[in-house]
């Protein structure tokens, strides 16, 4: 096999040429492919002659198959030889193709463009390192969401008050066909949906109430019907010694002891996450880069998507009525996305540039490790360790990985 390459921007066009003998052997083995499951009076199954074959074959289809098997072999020999970073199929011509003769295709691909990074080294030193401070109160509020979480409820006769359990079935007004869906929660608390808590105070079991709430992500109005299920009063137990010890702990001091630390963790790792987050898009804003509409639109698409999955677990709704609700059609929500996808295009372009240039590696032992503590987490750890090794969940370890090393470059 021979190739000429010319590249056009971020794509890559090859003219391959595939010698005469070199394809027979290809032809030949989709001729063979063809004659075992051939059957033909006088032979068994399988065991008919090639020339008999050929005689009762359509040449153009072994030919086709000939084609397409040479194609696919020798694209990947190419892939691997000219260590080529597609970001989609090669779109493929086939140029000349004959029994006995050449085979000549021509294969163009998308690659990842070219980046220029500025000094990503001192971005990461530029950003500034906030304090952790885990205060009393901090720790107060934690231990009352713990002592709450423990809580105990008994029906009410009475009005929804404020720390109230408060059960409810609702639908979209004017929307046909919706199915009453349900919903529970404590007054007080601070529902997704705004206004929802404040318009039920007051309310008894099996009242009706016609409420408009707005869900704060998407700044849009909706209108509920709802029906009050239940209203039942919390109980809440006394934090103490004995509360401490059914949570694992030998004393009050002990448990606030843990809180805070935990506390600590948290925030340690929030304001990681703040400064990555920053320092990647610093590099991003002084990054020199043409974005490929592919990996755009691909990205859109997965952005769209966790929309329809949010819309579907948090507001139970279709999504054709939550288009309908913010007056917008699939395609105009889909270039709102767009600015979004172009920037976290460019961060993983980012990342990957330097995790080249900084020749970033994972070894085997690294990602073995990483999924011996993931799984450790889950009762059939075993099961859970051999499923992500096997799958597709190693290679998202493998990335984690690099992306820690490549923070840590970067001083985060």
């Amino acid at each position: 096999m021979t190739f000429e390459k010319k590249q056009e921007k971020n794509k890559l066009i090859y003219n391959v040429t595939v010698p005469a003998d070199e394809f027979k052997a290809y032809y030949n083995d989709a001729l063979s492919e063809f004659a075992k499951e051939m059957e033909i009076d006088g032979f068994r199954k399988g065991h008919a002659p090639i020339e008999v074959v050929k005689s009762k074959i359509d040449p153009a289809h072994v030919l086709s198959h000939a084609v397409e098997d040479c194609i696919q072999a020798k694209w990947f020999e190419i892939l691997n030889q000219e260590n080529i970073e597609a970001i989609k199929e090669p779109s493929v011509d086939v140029l000349k193709m004959a029994e006995g003769n050449p085979l000549e295709f021509k294969a163009e691909v998308e690659i990842l463009p070219e980046v220029k990074l500025p000094d990503y080294k001192k971005i990461g030193k530029s950003v500034s390192i906030k304090e952790i401070k885990v205060e009393e109160k901090d720790i107060k509020e934690a231990l009352k969401w713990l002592v709450e979480s423990r809580a105990k409820f008994f029906q009410k006769e009475g009005k929804a008050e404020k720390g109230d359990l408060i059960e409810i079935t609702y639908t979209f007004k004017d929307v046909e066909g919706d199915k009453d869906k349900k919903d529970r929660f404590v007054l007080g608390k601070g529902h997704y949906l705004e206004g929802l808590e404040d318009a039920l105070i007051g309310l008894g079991r099996e009242e009706k109430k016609e409420v408009q709430v707005v869900d704060p992500k998407e700044k849009k109005k909706f209108v509920l019907n709802i029906t009050v299920d239940s209203v039942q009063k919390m109980e809440v137990p006394e934090l103490n010694d004995e509360f401490a010890k059914t949570v694992g702990f030998d004393s009050v001091k002990d448990l606030e002891e843990n809180t805070k630390q935990g506390l600590n963790q948290e925030r340690e790792m929030s304001e990681k996450q703040r400064r990555r987050t920053e320092v990647l898009e610093k590099i991003v804003k002084e990054t020199k880069v043409e974005v490929p509409e592919t990996l755009i639109e691909r990205e859109g698409k997965a952005l769209l998507q966790n929309l329809k999955d949010r819309v579907s677990y948090e507001l139970q709704m279709p999504f054709e009525q939550y288009l309908k609700e913010v007056k917008k059609t699939e395609e105009e929500v889909s270039k709102e996305f767009n600015k979004v996808a172009v920037e976290r295009v460019k961060g993983f372009l980012v990342l990957h540039e330097i995790e080249k240039m900084e020749k970033v590696t994972v070894t085997e032992e690294e990602i073995d490790k990483k999924i011996d503590e993931l799984a450790a987490n889950y009762p059939d750890k075993e099961k859970v360790k051999e499923d992500m090794k096997k799958g597709n969940a190693k290679f998202y370890v493998e990335d984690e990985l690099k992306k820690e090393k490549i923070f840590n470059l970067l001083g985060c």
